[in-house]
């Protein structure tokens, strides 16, 4: 049956000699259209093309090869309808030696064959992630000692100002995080030299002077113009019945400010109006004229306005808050650190790239870079196509790219490098989908597509066809797409307007079926916050209980389509859909699974902390050196040394003197326990044997006899989750034998390889499992699930916060822009972000949300049958109003949090795709606990029935018995053993009080200071009643002090002696110092101090009775520690001193906040000196005054 192709598909099999782009949505069979088109230009019956001259790159290796076979497929069976067509069976022949590849494959193709033209030693090899993760941190940190070590002054400066430490610590982070960002472009190195280009300006430097001046005119008129669409939206309000026609005055004129910002033709002038705002009150709600206003509408206005002042005050803040001649300044004194680093990634390129050579390797970067090296030359700073370049430009007859939009800017040079079009030749075909781009994390440059998206549209430059019909998805999938993307995607942070034109249209057939229209299941954020004691769920676990309950529905009562035919769903049928695995998807299984839900997931992080292959590593450390007490225990307590937490116990027991390695071996030769010396003195033996072998065998055949010879294999696969953890087993045993084909051979270096790799934190990822388990929920990141189709998707996580960390660094970087970087003033110890850290951080955030939106599309777009959204938000979020706009305004959009801040208003009041439906927690929870006693006593019955068929009710009971015992201390599992003072304290004060929060309100606000001024900071709340205490130990009591200036001179000379810091003595108020000595306490202990009867800073722990402590088992010791400020004798008796600093001003209350503690010490010193405590007393600085307990 041949296939019936629509007519933008044919246009897009049957176009020739153009340059052509083809925007293919999600399920528009893009994948069939291109290898029909592949066909078409190899039976051409006039200008047929052999196979092996089109170039076809795909994004994996996986495409590669399918495409290769249904190509191959396809020629065969017209091969069986044509046998004697030579021309066919030539192609056949011609397919296997074809460029249908990666573009990392073509690019070892061009090197492979051309290698002699750059110099390169064809022997190399293509290094591991792990091994070049290794060399590029070691040959940062080789590059940052030796410019320590030169002490250049102006590294020197940069490294004060971004290091966190006096050898340059962390500017191995910000080197590599620069290189990296630079091998995304085609000239890396020139790249590197101009991206500190923006911070060079004049010393009289105006906007004028500044090259992002129009981008950033650009953000503000657009933000000013979505303020005033909203303002218009108010007045609007304001006149539709009801409304407060007062508020229609001022609104105007807010509207007139907001057009006299939209003229500004300067930045200037912009400047001056935000420096000078100034805004009309609105009339009363009180006065006559108001009467009849309904209060809903005036608060809508209300915070429409608010929210204008706010926008505008934050530009203000953002741009104006210093004056240009200071913004520009800064950024003059920041040029020199931006060259700095510079200059280092310039230096550790070189020294990697000879890293490299030394050991004849090349990394992912190398391929493109080395391939493009070859394909061009330069000429007066531009790239132009080389010789060699143009025999492949003259060879293949068409450039073929699949996924375009997931090009780089360095691919893109390399296929327009070969590409026909200098000759007169239009001969590429880039298909893919801009609005599927979702890799910018891997420096994908969407921009490429967009360009030619608009440059093609109308036809002079190339050829743009569309296709926008689905053959995956029903109806009731595509309709919510099409409806929340309508009102969320558009130019500014999408990169297109999604419209009618881009709406996708069904072109699938399904049979009828109820119940599949999509759906958006809602927990509430304060609902959870009030079951959270009761139900002990985190947010993701709250979000997997309801997804887990809904699943049981669908297995029940779904249906899904196969053959044409409905039939029940099942558990293989369904995905869930996480932005990211970390933190959820372990959570996810774990609930799913014990809802009796079969589920899996592949992780991508902690292979190295798995228990399997933790104590496979721990048993060669051994090997290496058997004194190493830490990997001994975990391979004796581990599967292939089998010994208990009791059994080591009884072997350090027996030698407590010895060191543990010393304990062991002394026990294998002579210990009592004649089973147990047996057994350890065997594990030795063994080990002596590996060690043998180890000097000898290859590290993987090594690692090969250990899991054979031990049973570690068998073990592992008998564990939960054995399959995964054979996997993982087998992983090691191949990254073993990867790392012997690098430079270093032998136990010895192996282990210190991983442990490089953990310390620079390499993860591999767990292993991943071959096949795919068809009988469970599949659990995956919306990443991976690209270019998947399942007939159930639940998009999981709608309501967790987007990632801002990058917009947090020290470093951002722009392909346009260069390098941002803080303005650090050393001498007054102050950072601050400069204008081009700003205005890429904007921009960086932009594009960020612009990979958003194209994530939740992708996630709506896999689902062929039914789709769920699922999310948690706050209860303003969920009961907003949908937005009446036809889109979302840039400043809603640009706003978001998560993405239910951009579903939620984009859904219609009326008429929606999207079944909306919030789900109560608490009949969720009521719900799970009936589903697992009633799954519970399902279980006990069928173990009985089929572990115990014959009915022996004595073997029953004996059962019974044995499975319904219970741990006797099951309450003390939750009883601690040890508190602090502190801890102690807060305790007794929630038990006087259930409002203990609100009874002691923080009063003093400590910020968040940078780790390189931390300690230049003034000290405030905590941390200055930290430097009060420091001054209160060090201080030497028997000085006289009776004026300020004897107390200031106090305070220098603990300062100038380097026993404490500046800022301490700074915090420290010189007349709170003097009024505590001169009290009746301070001369006390100033005599005290005199007879050497005056102690400070006196740590104690002592146990008390468990009752006593929190009302535990009395019979339970339970340690108390703590340190007391001070305490001195007087008459053999004991007088306690706290120091207090807290802001409270009555007497009576500080003392019943600190009674308890201070009740703490008396017991200790009564213990630790068995004399009586005459008095507890507390000295407020704040009141200046003794409080007596």
């Amino acid at each position: 049956m041949s296939v019936v192709w629509t007519e933008d598909q044919k246009k897009v099999i049957d176009t020739r000699e153009k340059n052509l782009l083809v925007s293919a949505a999600a399920g528009s069979g893009k994948t069939a259209v291109l290898v029909e088109r592949i066909l078409s230009l190899i039976t051409d019956p006039e200008h047929p093309v052999d196979a092996d001259r089109l170039l076809v790159t795909t994004f994996t290796k996986a495409a590669a090869s399918q495409m290769r076979e249904r190509i191959g497929k396809a020629l065969a069976e017209r091969i069986l309808e044509d046998p004697g067509n030579e021309w066919l069976q030539r192609q056949e022949a011609l397919l296997s030696r074809a460029q249908i590849t990666t573009i990392h494959g073509f690019c070892l193709y061009v090197i492979r064959n051309y290698f002699h033209t750059i110099d390169l030693n064809p022997s190399f090899r293509i290094a591991d992630e792990g091994e070049m993760r290794l060399l590029k941190q070691d040959t940062a940190q080789k590059v940052v000692e030796e410019a320590c070590a030169a002490k250049d002054p102006d590294f020197l400066r940069f490294a004060e100002s971004y290091g966190s430490g006096n050898r340059g610590s962390g500017l191995e982070e910000l080197i590599l995080q620069l290189y990296e960002y630079a091998q995304a472009h085609p000239q890396p190195e020139k790249w590197l030299k101009d991206c500190a280009a923006l911070y060079e300006l004049p010393k009289d430097a105006s906007w004028e002077d500044f090259r992002g001046t129009k981008e950033i005119m650009e953000e503000l008129k657009r933000t000013v113009s979505d303020c005033r669409d909203k303002i218009l939206l108010a007045e609007e309000m304001a006149r539709a019945p009801y409304g407060p026609l007062p508020y229609i005055e001022v609104l105007r004129s807010d509207a007139a400010l907001l057009e006299e910002m939209l003229r500004c033709g300067s930045m200037e002038s912009f400047g001056e109006l935000l420096a000078d705002l100034k805004f009309q009150r609105l009339p009363s709600r009180r006065s006559k004229a108001m009467a009849d206003a309904d209060e809903g509408i005036c608060g809508r206005i209300m915070e429409i306005r608010n929210d204008m002042k706010d926008i505008l005050k934050s530009l203000k803040n953002q741009y104006f808050q210093l004056p240009s001649e200071t913004v520009f300044h800064q950024m003059r004194e920041t040029a020199q650190n931006a060259r700095c680093l510079a200059d280092l990634t310039l230096q550790f390129t070189e020294r990697l790239g000879e890293e490299k050579r030394r050991k004849n390797i090349l990394d992912f970067s190398d391929q493109e870079h080395f391939a493009l090296k070859i394909l061009t030359r330069e000429e007066e700073g531009k790239l132009v196509p080389s010789g060699t370049a143009d025999v492949f430009s003259k060879y293949f007859a068409e450039i073929m790219v699949d996924e375009y939009q997931d090009s780089n800017l360095v691919q893109e040079a390399i296929l327009e490098s070969i590409s026909g079009s200098r000759q007169g030749r239009d001969n590429r075909f880039m298909v893919g989908d801009v609005k599927q781009s979702i890799y910018r994390f891997r420096q994908a440059e969407p921009g490429l597509f967009l360009e030619k998206y608009h440059d093609y549209q109308d036809g002079k430059t190339g050829v743009r066809i569309d296709l926008h019909q689905n053959f995956r998805s029903r109806g009731e999938v595509l309709g919510p797409v099409n409806e929340i993307f309508r009102k969320i995607m558009r130019r500014e942070l999408g990169g297109i307007d999604y419209g009618e034109a881009e709406a996708l249209r069904m072109g699938a057939s399904y049979p009828d079926q109820e119940g599949c229209r999509a759906e958006l299941l809602l927990l509430s954020q304060e609902e959870w916050e009030e079951t959270r004691q009761e139900s002990r769920w985190t947010k993701q676990e709250a979000e997997a209980h309801l997804i887990a309950a809904r699943i049981r529905e669908l297995l029940k009562t779904g249906t899904v389509t196969e053959d044409g035919e409905l039939r029940p769903a099942r558990c293989g049928d369904i995905v869930i859909l996480l932005r990211t695995m970390a933190g959820w998807s372990e959570t996810f299984v774990r609930v799913m699974q014990e809802e009796g839900i079969p589920a899996s997931a592949q992780s991508r992080e902690g292979y190295f902390q798995t228990v399997e292959v933790e104590g496979l590593l721990s048993y060669l450390r051994v090997l290496d050196n058997p004194t190493q007490e830490i990997p001994l225990a975990a391979a004796l307590h581990g599967s292939i040394g089998g010994f208990s937490s009791e059994e080591l116990a009884k072997i350090k027991a027996a030698y407590p003197e010895k060191r543990f390695c010393a304990a062991c071996a002394l026990y294998a030769s002579e210990g009592p326990d004649a089973n147990l010396k047996e057994r350890l003195a065997d594990f030795f033996s063994r080990v002596e044997e590996y060690r043998r072998r180890a000097a000898c065998t290859s590290i993987h055949e090594l690692l090969w006899q250990i899991v054979e010879e031990t049973g570690y294999m068998d073990e592992m696969r008998a564990l939960p989750g054995g399959e995964q953890r054979i996997a993982n087993v087998e992983m090691l045993l191949q990254k073993a034998q990867d790392y012997e084909k690098i430079s270093y051979h032998g136990l010895f270096h192996f282990i210190r390889y991983i442990e490089k790799m953990q310390k620079y934190q390499v993860d591999f990822g767990e292993a991943p499992l071959s096949g795919a388990d068809g009988g469970s929920v599949q659990i995956m990141s919306i990443h991976h699930s690209k270019g998947l189709e399942f007939p159930v998707v639940f998009a999981a996580g709608m309501g967790k916060s987007f990632n801002r960390q990058e917009s947090r660094d020290k470093l951002v970087c722009h392909s346009r822009y260069g390098i941002g970087l803080d303005y650090v003033d050393l001498e007054h110890r102050m950072r601050r972000a400069t204008l081009v850290k700003q205005m890429i951080r904007r921009q960086n955030q932009l594009d960020n949300l612009g990979e958003e939106l194209r994530i939740l599309y992708v996630a709506m777009t896999r689902a062929k049958e039914k789709l769920i959204l699922t999310g948690m938000a706050g209860e303003k979020l969920l009961q907003a109003e949908p937005s009446p706009e036809e889109k979302l305004s840039y400043l809603e959009l640009s706003g978001a949090d998560s993405y239910l801040d951009w579903i939620l208003p984009a859904l219609k009041a009326e008429g929606s795709a999207l079944e909306r439906r919030q789900v109560s927690l608490k009949e969720l929870l009521a719900g799970e606990v009936g589903i697992r006693v009633q799954d519970a006593l399902s279980r006990e019955e069928m173990e009985r029935r089929v572990l115990f068929p014959s009915g022996d009710q004595r073997l029953d009971a004996e059962v019974d018995r044995r499975l319904s015992w219970k741990y006797p201390w099951a309450d003390e599992k939750t009883s601690r053993q040890k508190y602090s003072v502190t801890e102690l304290k807060k305790l007794r004060m929630e038990e006087e009080s259930d409002a203990a929060e609100e009874m002691f309100p923080e009063s003093d606000v400590i910020p968040l200071i940078p780790q390189f001024i931390e300690k230049q900071e003034e000290k405030t709340g905590a941390a200055r009643g930290t430097a009060y205490h420091a001054v209160m130990e060090c201080m030497d009591f028997g000085k006289d002090m009776e004026t300020e200036e004897q107390a200031g001179q106090t305070l220098e000379e603990l300062a100038g002696s380097g026993r404490l810091e500046r800022q301490d003595i700074d915090a420290v108020n010189v007349r709170d110092l003097l009024k505590f000595i001169q009290s009746p306490l301070g001369k006390r202990m100033q005599d005290a101090a005199r007879r050497g009867n005056l102690y400070r800073e006196q740590p104690f722990v002592i146990g008390l009775p468990g009752d006593q402590v929190d009302g535990s088992d009395p019979e339970e010791l339970v340690l108390i520690q703590g340190i007391i400020d001070a305490f001195f004798y007087e008459e053999d008796e004991i007088v306690i001193v706290d120091y207090k600093t807290d802001r409270i001003f009555r007497a009576e209350e500080l003392a019943g906040r600190y009674r308890a503690q201070l009740q703490y010490y008396g017991k200790a010193l009564e213990m630790m000196t068995g004399k009586k405590v005459r008095e507890k007393v507390i000295y407020s600085f704040t009141m200046g005054k003794v409080i007596v307990l």
